[in-house]
């Protein structure tokens, strides 16, 4: 947070337009902070453009994130961080951050579902249900802790032949739709998901 305090910028009003749905779990804010955090580091720069290294981008993740707190209270930090160093896949658990390296692309297919969400309202809601149920959430979480790593291994593991990655992608959607039922039971999914996974099906 030093860094943070010791950059000194003068207040600013800023207009945008996005076609990106907003609450659809999209990361739009967090893509929106990452845009104005870049800009305002580029301003700092006395030279006219600014590359930005991996110090840099760490400094625009920490300023992403504190925007992220303003708007979701207690973000869990990936969405900043996965906006902030474009193009990586991120694992995270108990407040550490790693870039996952995939060996093959991923097919995924994002449709909007018009199911509107407030994230600080959800993350308040598995808290209290986790204080409702806590032999059961935590069940669920560890279901969530599992699933997660079986997917890292999986999308990091050598897929030498089109069968091998057939098999891939096999495996990833089923891991998928078993974290969908998770996500249910921690009561941040939508009915309309199940719906839409069996109608592409």
């Amino acid at each position: 947070m030093e860094r943070l305090k010791s950059q000194s910028f003068k207040p600013a009003k800023v207009a945008m337009t996005s076609d990106l749905p907003l609450g659809s779990g999209l990361g739009s804010s967090a893509s929106f902070c990452v845009a104005i955090a870049a800009a305002l580091l580029a301003l700092s720069d006395p030279i006219e453009s600014i590359t930005l290294g991996e110090n840099e981008l760490k400094l625009v993740n920490e300023w992403v994130f504190e925007g992220e707190k303003i708007i979701h209270g207690k973000p869990s930090g990936i969405d900043n961080t996965v906006s902030s160093f474009v193009g990586s896949m991120t694992m995270f658990k108990s407040g550490e951050l790693a870039h996952m390296k995939p060996t093959t692309p991923l097919k995924m297919l994002i449709t909007n579902t018009k199911v509107g969400r407030n994230t600080k309202a959800l993350v308040g809601g598995v808290s209290e249900r986790a204080s409702r149920y806590p032999d059961a959430m935590s069940s669920v979480f560890t279901a969530v802790d599992s699933i997660s790593k079986e997917m890292s291994t999986i999308i990091q593991s050598p897929a030498p032949d089109d069968i091998s990655v057939t098999a891939k992608d096999e495996k990833i959607e089923e891991l998928m739709e078993m974290n969908q039922g998770v996500l249910q039971c921690m009561g941040v999914n939508h009915a309309s998901s199940k719906v839409l996974q069996t109608t592409l099906k």
